[in-house]
């Protein structure tokens, strides 16, 4: 009888082992208010993540061209390249990735391509508790969310991203010539 317990618990140690290893990175730099970036996480990778669970560790870099700068009173200022309204969405997005690091790609994925700040609050918001959409909306008007720009900002540029969207795909780069599941599912037999 303890025999047959280890066998199933060295089998479903292994499962769990390949099911780790078939995992596919993916990281996507995007700009909030980039039209590609909205086709993108819309048309192609929620729906995948949605058919697809667990298959591809998806990261998502939301600031595009801009910059962040240190100003008066040591406060960070970030402009990007569709205007302010972009760092605002920017901002809410990485708010959502640094609080639910696991879980944000629906958030991520519904506050993308949207017009405001409000509407992405009022459309994206509501199915959380009271309390989380409180500090969402806190950190995304605030320094907290201009420091996560910041770093999205390192992150970008330190890749030399110049094109949005850009993605890596296990680290190398994916020209999206034809779709991001063909090139996830060519690294894993999950697909």
């Amino acid at each position: 009888m303890a025999t047959t317990r280890y066998f199933a618990a060295v089998i479903l140690l292994s499962f769990f082992i390949s099911c780790q290893s078939q995992q596919v990175n993916v990281t996507i730099f995007t700009e909030s208010q980039c039209p590609f970036c909205t086709r993108l996480l819309r048309e192609q990778i929620w729906p995948f993540h949605a058919t697809h669970p667990g298959i591809a560790n998806i990261q998502i870099v939301p600031f595009g061209k801009g910059n962040c700068e240190l100003g008066y009173g040591n406060r960070l200022s970030c402009t990007c390249m569709h205007g302010q309204t972009e760092c605002d969405l920017n901002r809410l997005q990485n708010c959502a990735i640094s609080y639910f690091p696991k879980k944000h790609l629906g958030l991520v994925t519904c506050i993308q391509g949207l017009k405001t700040l409000d509407e992405a609050i009022q459309r994206c918001l509501p199915r959380l508790s009271p309390r989380t959409q409180q500090r969402l909306i806190q950190c995304a008007n605030s320094q907290t969310g201009e420091v996560l720009n910041y770093y999205s900002m390192l992150n970008t540029h330190k890749a030399g991203i110049k094109i949005w969207p850009t993605a890596y795909v296990n680290g190398r780069f994916f020209d999206r010539s034809y779709p991001m599941e063909v090139e996830i599912c060519r690294h894993t037999d999950w697909c």
